[in-house]
């Protein structure tokens, strides 16, 4: 199918919309290779995914630093789409904890988007930290960041 009700949760960014999406952060217990980060989120498929690095020069503003290129290693990643199956989700964040992942901070978290598509988040409403082990507990509720350590 087609149209703007059923495009794939990666490349859909409506405009004038407000509501709630998962908004997941995973931070690897060291920092892996761009191929390896991204198949190892592969247990969380079908959400946007956002690689982050530190910057090539983090004391000297842009225009001052000499061209370096960003480190090609990744430490950690956002996730972000809409919540479809609780249950894979959690298995995915299982799946993580018990391989690459440091901690994970995951939530159903407000968010507004302007009519030019940039996106607003809410702040979480309430912090609720579990051991890893306990990645089934999480609940999914609006406003609440699960960080699993």
């Amino acid at each position: 199918m087609t149209g703007p009700d059923h495009a794939p949760a990666q490349t859909r960014t409506d405009k004038g919309v407000r509501g709630f999406e998962l908004d997941l952060h995973v931070t690897f217990t060291r920092p892996l290779p761009e191929a390896e980060a991204l198949s190892v989120l592969l247990a969380l498929e079908g959400f946007r995914v956002e690689l982050y690095r530190p910057h090539p020069s983090p004391t000297r503003p842009a225009h001052e630093a000499p061209a370096m290129k960003a480190p090609a290693e990744v430490p950690s990643a956002r996730l972000n789409g809409p919540l479809r199956d609780p249950d894979t989700v959690r298995a995915g964040l299982s799946a993580l904890l018990q391989g690459p992942a440091r901690y994970i901070e995951v939530g159903v978290r407000g968010f507004l988007r302007s009519a030019t598509g940039q996106t607003e988040w809410m702040p979480w409403r309430r912090n609720a930290v579990l051991p890893r082990t306990m990645a089934g507990q999480v609940t999914f509720e609006e406003g609440v960041k699960f960080i699993l350590e």
